[in-house]
C-alpha cells in the first residue's frame, strides 16, 4: 500500500449499515492509508424515497465518513474522531429495489475511484491543511 495514497480495503463492497431515510440495503466502501494506519474513509451508497410516499421516485444518496480510530479492527469502538457528510444524490428509479441495484453499482465505480480522495488521515482539529 502506498503510504500517501487511499487504498480500498480487502473486503471490497459490503452491505452497509442502517441510515436515516433508506429504502433498501445499503452499499459501502472502506479506504486505508498505511501511513495512517487508524484512519479510514468511509463511503455508503443507498437507496432513498425522495417522493416522501412509497411510490417513489427513489434516487441513491452517498455519504462519506472520515474516522480515526485507536483500533482499526474495531473503528467504532476505539473512535478518535469522525466526521460525515452528505455527498449528494444520484439518478432517478421508479422503484425501490432498482435504487437499490443502482445503489450496489455506486458503490462500485466508488471503490474504483480511490485516487480522488484527499483527505490527510489526521482528525480536523489536527489538519493544517482545512
Amino acid at each position: 500500500m502506498s503510504e500517501t495514497q487511499w487504498l480500498p480495503d480487502a473486503a471490497g463492497v459490503t452491505c452497509g449499515g442502517e441510515i436515516e431515510d433508506q429504502a433498501g440495503k445499503s452499499y459501502a466502501v472502506r479506504f486505508l492509508r498505511a501511513d495512517r494506519p487508524g484512519a479510514m474513509i468511509t463511503c455508503t451508497a443507498y437507496p432513498v424515497n425522495a417522493g416522501g410516499d412509497h411510490d417513489g421516485p427513489f434516487v441513491v444518496r452517498v455519504e462519506n465518513e472520515w474516522l480515526v480510530c485507536g483500533n482499526p479492527s474495531d473503528p467504532g469502538g476505539t473512535e478518535i474522531w469522525s466526521d460525515r457528510r452528505d455527498e449528494g444524490e444520484v439518478g432517478s428509479y421508479g422503484t425501490a429495489a432498482e435504487a437499490e441495484d443502482a445503489a450496489r453499482d455506486v458503490a462500485g465505480e466508488l471503490l474504483r475511484d480511490a485516487g480522488s480522495l484527499t483527505w490527510d488521515g489526521l482528525p480536523q482539529w489536527d489538519n493544517n491543511d482545512s
